[in-house]
């Protein structure tokens, strides 16, 4: 199906952002809204039998949600858009120019997204780096050397700045001198891990944060697997450094495959329980990385590559 975008003109960012933060939906529920009201003041403004017709999936909850606590964000969410823009942070809807193009690649795009930072269409060719928040000494450095040649090289790193792998990438991009960008499992402002607000003000001012929450949602397990698709719908690659044959890293490049992106992993000579993931990897098609001095590989293949998404339905 052709992907259609909502025209600015006929939508409304403040009602959007009201909806999206307040109602206890996500992105597939806001869009099945969409579809059958047409706008989200419109859907703020339903009666509660509007809300309780089968094919709109609403539990109680949520369409109490929608008619209490979204409306009465309403009123006051001016001022909240206001306050976060007062902080560095851009609020971005779906159908506004600004929101990345690759987001609309993954499954179920979020409608609202808040970025603290900037977004830069230079962010193409990009290289998301994952791993496990273990990781092995040999494994961090290999990451940090990735994101150094990429750097150099002018390709964005991506990562969800989690512990290990993750904060291995970002501090590489930087200290290459290059742009990286972080997708949060939780709200703009509540950074996730702590021990790394530090490292999230310094990807700020070289590259972004986005947060596809509401600002103060804490993290959760569900909603850091969930930014995953994020991750991989932004690069144009996603390099495994090291995983263990379950968890976060082989999610995000099961998203990257659905999404049509490139996919490597390094490809480690000794036995260890960080490489059982990137070994299965390989056997299933993944390029093999045997380290940094692979950059001429990644690069050539992610200036080369052309993503062919599937296409979704907006409205």
């Amino acid at each position: 199906m052709k992907i259609i975008v909502p025209k600015a003109e006929n939508q409304d960012r403040l009602a959007w952002s009201a909806l999206f933060w307040s109602a206890r939906i996500g992105p597939a529920g806001f869009l099945r809204l969409l579809v059958r009201f047409g706008t989200a003041r419109a859907i703020i403004a339903a009666d509660r039998d509007a809300l309780a017709a089968p094919s709109l999936k609403l539990s109680e909850e949520q369409i109490d949600s929608i008619v209490t606590d979204a409306a009465a964000r309403l009123d006051t969410i001016e001022g909240e858009i206001a306050s976060l823009e007062a902080d560095g942070v851009r609020v971005i809807c779906s159908f506004e120019s600004e929101y990345p193009a690759g987001f609309r690649d993954a499954a179920n795009p979020p409608p609202v997204i808040c970025v603290r930072g900037k977004l830069a269409r230079a962010d193409s060719p990009a290289l998301a780096i994952v791993g496990t928040r273990e990781p092995t000494r040999e494994g961090l450095r290999v990451a940090r050397e990735v994101a150094i040649a990429c750097a150099q090289r002018a390709i964005t790193v991506v990562s969800g700045l989690a512990r290990g792998i993750d904060g291995a990438a970002h501090r590489g991009a930087l200290a290459g001198g290059g742009r990286t960008v972080a997708i949060l499992g939780s709200g703009i402002r509540r950074v996730h891990p702590r021990r790394h607000i530090r490292l999230a003000g310094e990807i700020a001012h070289g590259g972004a944060l986005i947060s596809a929450l509401a600002p103060e949602a804490h993290p959760t397990g569900a909603r850091l697997m969930a930014r995953n698709r994020l991750i991989s719908a932004l690069a144009d690659g996603v390099l495994a450094v090291e995983s263990t044959d379950t968890g976060g890293t082989l999610q995000t490049v099961s998203d990257a495959r659905k999404q049509k992106r490139l996919v490597f992993a390094c490809d480690w000579q000794t036995p260890k329980p960080q490489a059982e993931g990137t070994r299965g990897l390989i056997a299933e098609g993944a390029e093999p990385i045997l380290g940094a001095d692979a950059i001429d590989v990644i690069e050539a293949m992610l200036r080369s590559h052309t993503s062919e998404p599937d296409q979704h339905s907006l409205i």
